[in-house]
């Protein structure tokens, strides 16, 4: 395999683990927000709240961590030089693995519509992915 040829394989692998990443940071930010927000019942009571109280609850700003990785990796995709009307809709993949982890770890019913809805995703990002010319030139 010549030079040039690895660079670009390299280039698609490292945005391949980037979009992974984010995607997935993002899907388990989401659960720990929901885990975290159950446990903090002051705020169901509207009896106010301190950010000690907040910061106690790991799964909170271990939540926010997570978003801000994923806030970081579509940054670092813009900056390669990605597109947005690419990068945020590739994201939506975040819907599936969401889901998929709100039902193992959260217990929630995740039934017929809202898998179509997710399919119906998943469709619109793999129409969405096929559009870009050569991933691996960017």
């Amino acid at each position: 395999m010549d030079e040039r040829k690895l660079v670009c394989v390299a280039k698609t692998v490292k945005t391949l683990f980037l979009f992974a990443g984010s995607i997935g940071s993002i899907a388990i930010a989401n659960v720990f927000l929901k885990i975290g927000m159950d446990r903090f019942a002051v705020l169901q009571t509207g009896s106010g709240f301190t950010w000690r109280e907040i910061l106690n609850i790991w799964e909170l700003p271990a939540g926010v961590l997570l978003m801000a990785a994923q806030f970081v990796g579509m940054l670092t995709l813009f900056k390669w030089g990605w597109n947005a009307s690419v990068v945020v809709p590739i994201f939506g993949l975040n819907y599936v693995l969401t889901a998929l982890l709100s039902q193992w770890f959260l217990g929630e019913p995740v039934h017929g519509l809202r898998w179509l809805g997710i399919a119906l995703v998943v469709g619109g990002v793999a129409l969405i992915a096929r559009s870009v010319p050569n991933p691996g030139s960017l």
